[in-house]
């Protein structure tokens, strides 16, 4: 494995530079001083973050060579021999259907990526388990073949460095002769590759599924990544072997002939390889392998592996392959140190003017307190007045109602059209015990009272919905009033937490702020409307331009006074008993003119009704007020929170002003240290690009190569 020290130590060189301008970019960090002989650090969290990623990718190998070729060919024992030890259990490989990517990890575990996402930037799906899981879950079933068919490929994590340490990623994939999707994974894979690892099972070479993959993904390519192993090769007689030899070399021949015509005899014999994986595991593995005459050791030496393994090394380190790895990085790092420079100047800016402008900033806000706080009482009165006119509003209308049912309840039941014999009046009296019996002959005078209110307290519901909507249009005149009132202060103050209250947290919706520029925000009035806890879709039908906000407001108050009346008023049992004793007293007074029965009877429930309607009245409001009462806190909610935020503030400016008054000092510390930072990271560019490309950078090509 000599042949990758210049890769590692590339590798090594590449990662420490990477850490270094991590440190730089990342939060303050006084341990580190000791390192450094400063404090590293510009608060620039994304930009390390990033950083951090890639690093994390770099651990896992910067080489990635895909193993594929027939099932049964050993795959998976060639790839453990590699590895020296047997980490592709037949539970992983031999057992499943799926890519399976080998690479360094501190403990041993499993990713499984579901298809149907970017799984480099890390949007698919994941699940992590350990082997045992993947075992019990991802095992062949025949019962269930298609329990692969969401799985896109899985990531073993290993703890043991392995083959050329952290450098290579081994990728074993199904065989050649799987689905078409499973193929077409592996192609993607191969895509990507390093070097492409083709094995052949020697006992059965070539067969149809062999020759139709060879020809349709290596012949006539000129893919000199390509490698192809002939393993079981000490399975075959002596004969056998010198067959499959010149078999290999018919079957390959377009793969090494160029657009010439011409047979490449080095890179065929630099490619091609006859191996006994099996026992070549087991020498390096220090086992030893039954034999007729006993237990034997394995010689690794006349396995072929070796040959294959030094040959597969010097292929991925040269031509500068490793350095392909990381050219990559230098745009995006030459990126991050200009974002790294115009954090300096705005923090060394923030140090020179930062004194003078927070006082005046301070000045500002103090000359705006007093207007800021009569805005927010003024937003609360609105909420209030609002309120108490509603419900005036309603308790007249309800006044208003109940007098027009007092003043007509007469004249409305006087020629009533219910035929109510003399017969009917005794059969009452006499089944009054009858409940059932007593329902059905007293159903069409209930149902006569019933509708009669309905139809009065839906008259009340017409008007009082107008009342309602006039107050309401005063309230939202008056916020537009207030927000413009606080957008024309210009002070840095955000409602954004009320969109939590408004929404749930809804995706889809613009930021919340004073202004409200964006047409899909939310102005101050659909916020506070929204707090009240109406139905979703009401609110958001608002903000959205369907239904104005007002209208949905109206729509959902009145909607629950009528539900309230229908439920507590209306719905009541119209007083059966009240209709049986009615009738009673006509019987023993003998009243039996013929067309006043039904209408006496309904004029003389006026009294009782009335009362009950009266009786309920007081409720109702109730009712209404606490429907409203959610307008009130919403108020109370935004000013609370916008006085929360006045007081963090003034909080923050004076403890800013404080601490830099305090640390006159702080501009020539910042200075020198920023310094340093810009220093640091302008070397560690230029020793990547010194390393890759065999050139230092000046600031100035630094600057060009992010752009």
């Amino acid at each position: 494995m000599d042949n990758y020290e210049k890769s590692k130590e590339l590798s090594q060189k590449m990662q420490s530079c990477l850490r270094i301008y991590a440190d730089m970019l990342g939060p303050l960090a006084p341990e580190k001083e000791k390192i450094y002989g400063f404090v590293p650090g510009l608060q620039l969290s994304i930009e390390k973050q990033t950083l951090e990623k890639q690093l994390d990718k770099l651990e896992e190998g910067i080489f990635q060579v895909l193993f594929t070729g027939g099932f049964n060919a050993g795959k998976s024992t060639l790839l453990n021999s590699l590895m020296r030890k047997e980490i592709l259990r037949a539970a992983i490989t031999a057992e499943t259907a799926v890519i399976t990517k080998i690479v360094f990890g501190q403990d041993e575990s499993i990713t499984v990526y579901m298809k149907g996402g970017d799984n480099r930037s890390g949007s698919a799906e994941s699940v992590e388990m350990n082997v045992q899981e993947f075992f019990e879950k991802y095992r062949v079933d025949q019962k269930d073949p298609g329990k692969f068919e969401k799985v896109d490929y899985v990531v073993l994590h290993q703890p043991e460095e392995g083959i050329a340490g952290k450098l290579v990623q081994l990728v074993d994939s199904p065989g050649t002769e799987n689905s078409i999707v499973d193929t077409q994974a592996a192609r993607r894979f191969a895509e990507s590759a390093n070097a492409i690892v083709h094995l052949i099972n020697s006992t059965m070479p070539f067969i149809q599924e062999d020759k139709e993959y060879i020809a349709s993904h290596y012949s006539n390519k000129q893919m000199r990544n390509v490698f192809f192993v002939c393993n079981r090769f000490d399975s075959l007689s002596e004969s056998a072997q010198e067959d499959l030899k010149k078999a290999v070399r018919f079957q390959l021949k377009d793969v090494f002939t160029d657009k010439d015509g011409r047979f490449d005899e080095e890179l065929f014999n630099s490619r091609v390889f006859y191996t006994d994986a099996y026992h070549s595991l087991y020498a390096r593995l220090g086992k030893k392998v039954k034999t007729p005459y006993g237990m034997m050791e394995c010689s690794d030496d006349i396995t072929g592996v070796p040959e294959f393994e030094k040959s597969l090394g010097e292929y991925l380190t040269d031509d500068d392959r490793d350095k392909e790895a990381f050219r990559g990085y230098m745009s995006q790092l030459a990126g991050k140190y200009v974002s790294a420079v115009n954090r300096i100047d705005n923090i060394l800016d923030n140090y020179r003017k930062g004194v003078e402008k927070l006082i005046e900033e301070k000045e500002d806000f103090e000359g705006k307190k007093d207007q800021l706080g009569m805005i927010i009482s003024q937003i609360e009165e609105s909420c209030r007045n609002c309120v108490f006119g509603i419900v005036s509003s309603a308790k007249s209308e309800y006044n208003s109602t109940m007098n027009r049912i007092n003043t007509g309840w007469d004249n409305h039941f006087k020629n009533t059209s219910i035929k109510f014999g003399f017969g009917d009046m005794i059969g009452l009296a006499w089944d009054k015990k009858n409940d059932a019996k007593v329902k059905e002959r007293t159903k069409p005078f209930a149902d006569e009272v019933q509708k009669y209110v309905k139809d009065e307290f839906k008259v009340m519901g017409e008007d009082l919905s107008r009342s309602i909507d006039a107050y309401l249009k005063t309230l939202e005149r008056q916020l537009s009033i207030q927000q413009a009132q606080l957008e024309g202060l210009e002070l840095p103050i955000s409602i954004d937490d009320l969109r939590w209250a408004l929404l749930g947290g809804a995706e889809g919706h613009g930021t919340i702020d004073i202004k409200g520029t964006d047409k899909n925000d939310a102005n101050l009035f659909q916020i506070i409307m929204g707090i009240i806890g109406m139905d979703p879709e009401i609110i958001a039908g608002g903000i959205n331009g369907k239904t104005s906000t007002s209208k949905a407001i109206v729509d959902f108050l009145v909607k629950n006074v009528m539900e309230y009346i229908a439920w507590y008023v209306v719905a009541w049992p119209i007083g059966i008993g009240m209709i049986v004793y009615r009738i009673a007293n006509m019987v023993k007074g003998m009243k039996l003119q013929k067309n006043s029965r039904a209408a006496d009877i309904l004029i003389g429930m006026r009294e009782e009704t009335v009362g009950v309607l009266e009786t309920e009245q007081d409720r109702y409001i109730m009712e209404l007020e606490n429907q409203l009462a959610a307008v009130t806190r919403a108020g109370v909610t935004m000013t609370d929170s916008i006085r929360s935020q006045v007081g963090d503030y003034e909080t923050s400016l004076d403890d800013t002003i404080s601490k830099l008054k305090n640390q006159s000092e702080n501009l020539e510390t910042e200075t020198e240290r920023t310094g340093k930072i810009k220093e640091l990271l302008q070397k560690s560019i230029s020793e990547m690009n010194q390393m890759l490309n065999n050139a230092p950078l000046t600031e100035s090509e630094i600057l060009k190569l992010a752009v």
